[in-house]
């Protein structure tokens, strides 16, 4: 017994050297790499765009509001974040984006509604679902109607109790606060602007109860109407413990952007694909055409497609030496491959499919704290064809 103790207690010393030897003659390898990544993601700085829809009409209106777009608009724009592999975010993402520095995807959007239309359950809503997209709606709680309420004739229609709490429990659709009943303007001047900080509390403290009464958690968030606000405005929303405030100035939000007034980008009518591109600032290419039933990496960026949909990398695919590396966690939990990882030897390990039942290993790489593994012969292992794009700089894998 303890010769066979003193033999495991070897044989963990002589795996553990042998992984610090790999590491540092990894390190001695390829430092000019893994100085250079680092130095990029210091430099950036981190962003995501907020995107601000109001009503959505099934076909263009010949003199339509700047703040009424199509359907047909609404859903090509839904298809090229899809397709450009956005993250929607939440708004506790923007929370812990703001406050807490948390790191997001670097292709992130926040897709809010205002004013509360019916349009957006109507239209809006079957499209999210498509792409399983999250988005944000602030309404105007006076202008919400109870089940069975007769609608304004003269005016859009707006949410129904039931159809806001459909949404709600879809995990794909938050509410936030478009004031309860302070969305006019009195002399021009919106409403808000005109009213003390306790009418302001009054207001929210009636959203609160109309929040309460559909089933839904009390806002944190605000949209001011006409995205207009005053100090007063906002210290009665950090009053009522408001975390988020989003106003309708165009640009784009940054990690030290002020939290309670948060720039926002109005999507207007007849914005073609380059418009909206352009608006997003993303000059990144899409999922080519014919790909749609095989997995993609592309090297620097950390979006791959799987069976045409987008799925996030914690780090991006890298290229050492002429081969092509990508996060093992992507093969092991996204696409749950049946791989084995041993953190002493940096090593990864899948059983071939063949009569002996034989297991194959790989080296893996440490690069930025992820663990990385060479693609082209872990994926043969697991039966796939392995193609390198030249045209679109990609690696394609796709089952024979």
């Amino acid at each position: 017994m303890q010769y066979l103790h003193h033999s495991r207690i070897q044989l963990f010393l002589k795996k553990t050297l042998l992984s610090f030897i790999f590491i540092f003659l990894f390190n001695l390898s390829f430092p000019t790499f893994s100085s250079a990544t680092q130095l990029i993601e210091n430099n950036e700085k981190p962003s995501l765009a907020v995107l601000c829809y109001h009503h959505i009409v099934q076909e263009v209106l010949p003199k339509s509001l700047d703040t009424i777009i199509c359907l047909s608009e609404f859903e090509d724009q839904m298809k090229f974040l899809y397709e450009h592999g956005y993250y929607t975010a939440s708004l506790k993402d923007i929370e812990e984006f703001l406050y807490d520095k948390k790191k997001l995807p670097e292709k992130t959007v926040l897709i809010t509604f205002d004013d509360g239309y019916e349009s957006n359950y109507t239209y809006a809503y079957p499209v999210l679902k498509k792409y399983d997209f999250k988005a944000v709606i602030f309404v105007m709680g006076s202008k919400m109607v109870k089940d069975c309420q007769s609608q304004d004739p003269n005016v859009f229609p707006k949410l129904s109790f039931e159809q806001i709490k459909e949404m709600y429990e879809s995990g794909l659709v938050e509410f936030g606060n478009h004031t309860f009943d302070a969305h006019d303007l009195l002399d021009g001047i919106p409403s808000l602007l005109h009213m003390d900080q306790d009418l302001i509390i009054q207001d929210f403290e009636q959203i609160n109860e109309l929040f309460d009464e559909i089933g839904l958690p009390k806002p944190q968030s605000i949209a001011f109407p006409y995205g207009k606000y005053n100090d007063t405005s906002i210290l009665a929303a950090e009053i009522k413990e408001y975390k988020l405030g989003f106003t309708v100035k165009k640009g784009f939000v940054y990690q030290d952007s002020p939290p309670m007034i948060l720039n926002r980008i109005i999507v207007t009518p007849h914005m073609t694909p380059d418009k909206f591109k352009a608006l997003l600032q993303d000059n990144s290419p899409a999922l080519p055409e014919g790909f749609e039933e095989s997995i993609i990496l592309r090297p620097g960026s950390n979006t791959a497609y799987v069976l045409g949909k987008p799925l996030l990398l914690k780090s991006s695919p890298i290229i050492v030496n002429g081969i092509t590396m990508a996060p093992l966690d992507f093969f092991v939990e996204q696409l749950k491959w049946d791989v084995v990882w041993d953190p002493i030897l940096y090593q990864v390990a899948t059983k071939v499919a063949f009569e002996n039942k034989t297991w194959l290993c790989f080296t893996a790489y440490p690069v930025d704290r992820n663990v990385m593994v060479p693609v082209k012969p872990l994926a043969k292992a697991m039966g796939y064809e392995v193609k390198w794009h030249q045209e679109q700089k990609m690696v394609e894998l796709r089952k024979p």
